[in-house]
C-alpha cells in the first residue's frame, strides 16, 4: 500500500476509536453524540457553502436517501451510545465495527455477488473473533458464555443492533455516493439524524440535559466534532492514493485501538482476549475488504 495513504487511515482509526472512547466517559452519551454531530457539521458547513455556490454539489432529489440513511444513523447514534452505556468499550465497540462481514455476507446471500478463498476466511475470522470477544477466558465450559450474554446482557443486544445499523446504512450510503457527491451526502443526512436525535432527547430526557453536558464537557465535545470533520477528510484523501477496498479494511484498525484505549486508559478486565479477538475481526474484514 501507498505509506501516505497507510498514514492517513492510521492516522484516521485512531481519531475513531478516541472519539467513541470519549463517549464512554461522557455523562449522558446520547446528548454527548448529539453535540458533537452538531459541532462536526458547523465546522463542516463553510466547505458545503463552498461546494454549492462552486456548483460541485448537486442536491437534486437527495432528500428521499439522505431520510433513510439519516434514520439508520439515528439508531446507530442510539443504540451506540446505549451499548456504551451498559457495557465495556474494548466489547461492544468491536462488534460493531465488524459490519463489514455482515454487508459482504448480505451482498453474497441476497445479491448473488461471488466470495472468493479469502473472502471466506475472512467471514469466519470475523465471525469467530465478535462471538470470542464476549468470552471472559477460552475454556471449553466458557464456549456458550456469548449466547447466554446474548439473551441476558444489554450492552451486547445493543452492541449487534448497533452492527444491524451499520450494515444498513453502508448499504444505503453505497448507493447515495453513487448519485450524490460524497461531501454533499455526509453533510446533508446528518442533519435528519439530529432532528430525530432531538426528538429523542426531549421526550426521553430531563429538562436542561443539552445544558448540563455541554458545561460538563465541553472540551470533548469540540475534540470529537473537530476528529469526525477530519477524520473522514483523512479517509477521502487516502480514497485517492489507494484502492478503496484496501482503505476499508486497513480502516478497521480503529477496533484494535479501542481496546487498547478500553483496556489500558479504562481499566477493563480480559485485556489478552478482547485483543486477540479484536485482531481476528480486524484480520477477517481486512481480507473481506480486499476480496470485494
Amino acid at each position: 500500500m501507498n505509506t501516505t495513504a497507510v498514514a492517513l487511515v492510521l492516522i484516521s482509526a485512531v481519531m475513531h476509536a478516541v472519539r467513541n472512547f470519549l463517549t464512554k466517559t461522557a455523562f449522558d452519551k446520547q446528548v454527548f453524540v448529539w453535540w458533537y454531530e452538531l459541532v462536526g457539521l458547523l465546522f463542516f458547513a463553510p466547505v458545503f457553502v463552498y461546494g454549492l455556490w462552486r456548483g460541485t454539489f448537486v442536491l437534486e432529489g437527495i432528500w428521499p436517501i439522505a431520510v433513510l440513511s439519516g434514520l439508520l444513523h439515528f439508531l446507530y447514534w442510539l443504540w451506540l451510545s446505549r451499548s456504551l452505556d451498559e457495557g465495556d468499550l474494548s466489547r461492544v465497540y468491536p462488534i460493531s465495527r465488524s459490519a463489514p462481514a455482515l454487508v459482504f455476507v448480505i451482498a453474497v446471500v441476497f445479491m448473488g455477488e461471488d466470495v472468493s478463498v479469502s473472502g471466506a476466511v475472512g467471514i469466519l475470522l470475523a465471525a469467530l473473533g465478535v462471538y470470542t470477544i464476549s468470552l471472559s477466558r477460552l475454556t471449553p465450559a466458557a464456549l456458550l458464555q456469548p449466547l447466554r450474554n446474548f439473551r441476558s446482557d444489554k450492552a451486547t443486544r445493543y452492541a449487534f443492533l448497533t452492527l444491524l445499523a451499520v450494515a444498513a446504512y453502508s448499504l444505503v450510503d453505497k448507493q447515495a455516493v453513487m448519485r450524490f457527491h460524497p461531501v454533499a451526502f455526509a453533510f446533508v443526512y446528518p442533519w435528519v439524524s439530529i432532528v430525530l436525535l432531538s426528538g429523542y432527547i426531549q421526550t426521553v430526557k430531563r429538562a436542561g440535559a443539552l445544558r448540563r453536558e455541554w458545561q460538563a464537557n465541553r472540551r470533548a465535545i469540540l475534540v470529537c466534532g473537530v476528529l469526525g470533520i477530519f477524520g473522514y477528510f483523512l479517509i477521502l484523501m487516502a480514497f485517492s492514493l489507494e484502492r478503496i477496498s484496501y482503505v476499508v479494511g486497513l480502516r478497521q484498525i480503529s477496533i484494535v485501538f479501542s481496546v487498547l484505549l478500553g483496556v489500558v486508559v479504562l481499566k477493563e478486565r480480559h485485556g489478552r482476549q478482547r485483543m486477540l479477538s479484536a485482531i481476528m475481526i480486524f484480520s477477517g474484514v481486512f481480507l473481506i475488504a480486499r476480496a470485494g
